[in-house]
């Protein structure tokens, strides 16, 4: 699985977590200014986890400030797996 898959299914969570379209959020943007809470976060990986059939560590999603550093962190982690 490659970073922007990732990336597109993180942004496809969010968007539906917060209600909004996909096409507004800013990979580059924090998850705080996206204004995610804590507990929407880990809804979110929870749902990634099923989607993408991958073990992500909740604690990822605060260590890492946007989606696309947890895309590349992710992905560099399903490349180690292989």
């Amino acid at each position: 699985m490659d970073k922007e898959e990732i990336k597109d299914a993180l942004t496809a969570e969010i968007a539906a977590e917060l209600g909004i379209d996909p096409d507004g959020i800013d990979d580059q943007m924090s998850f705080m200014r996206l204004g995610i809470s804590s507990v929407q976060a880990l809804k979110v990986v929870n749902r990634l986890r099923k989607r993408l059939a991958i073990d992500i560590n909740p604690v990822a999603i605060f260590e890492f400030k946007t989606i696309d550093d947890i895309a590349e962190y992710l992905a560099d982690e399903a490349d180690d797996d292989d």
